[in-house]
């Protein structure tokens, strides 16, 4: 009886399998390669006391999740301007999320083999989604320099209301991420779209 060793079998049973299977296999090992944990995450009217209770939460998990100092200090500001910034608007939509509880604001903080992600969505009016993509893409598209000009133009010419700044989180946000912030607008009600950012941090090397 002739007997195959195991590179000869191997090759026998892949002349029987759909070379996509393999392609597939590959892709699914990879994503269960990279795990991603949820650390904290946050549905619902977001408040003062929301925000701070949140960034305690993040205080109390940094052992669990291994969080160095330097990090947790990226993440702690990262979480404000990100909090702070859909807080700015929230009452404008209201009505709007009272009626409508699916799109009641959303945050997410996770973590994975490369770093920390965040991932917030708000409700926005459908005429802001050009001049809100207009200023990421420019921040996106600014080197370390011309971020530190953005920002100090945006003071000086900037067109400040009540409700904040004129786009200062995008920039502060900008200035902390390890990368460009990832935006996208989801389709939502007549009129109004629900804008996701997510933003990247990777892990410091001890």
């Amino acid at each position: 009886m002739k007997v195959m060793n195991s590179k000869t079998a191997l090759c026998s049973i892949s002349s029987f399998i759909d070379p996509s299977f393999f392609i597939i296999l590959v892709f699914y090992l990879r994503i269960l390669s990279n795990t991603t944990t949820s650390v904290l995450k946050f549905k619902g009217k977001l408040t003062f006391e929301r925000i701070g209770i949140l960034l305690n939460d993040l205080k109390s998990r940094k052992e669990k999740f291994e969080i160095q100092p330097v990090l947790y200090k990226k993440l702690l500001t990262l979480m404000i301007e990100v909090l702070e910034n859909i807080l700015k608007y929230s009452d404008q939509f209201e009505n709007f999320i009272l009626d409508n509880p699916d799109y009641f604001p959303e945050f997410e903080l996770s973590r994975n083999d490369n770093g920390f992600v965040l991932m917030s969505r708000n409700p926005i009016r459908d005429e802001d989604i050009t001049e809100i993509s207009q200023k990421i893409e420019k921040i996106n598209a600014s080197g370390e320099g011309e971020l530190k000009n953005f920002y100090r133009e945006t003071i000086t010419n900037g067109i400040f209301t009540e409700k904040g700044g004129a786009g200062l989180g995008f920039i502060e946000m900008a200035k902390i991420t390890d990368h460009e912030l990832t935006f996208s607008f989801l389709p939502a009600k007549t009129n109004y779209s629900i804008f996701e950012l997510i933003l990247h941090i990777n892990h410091i090397d001890n």
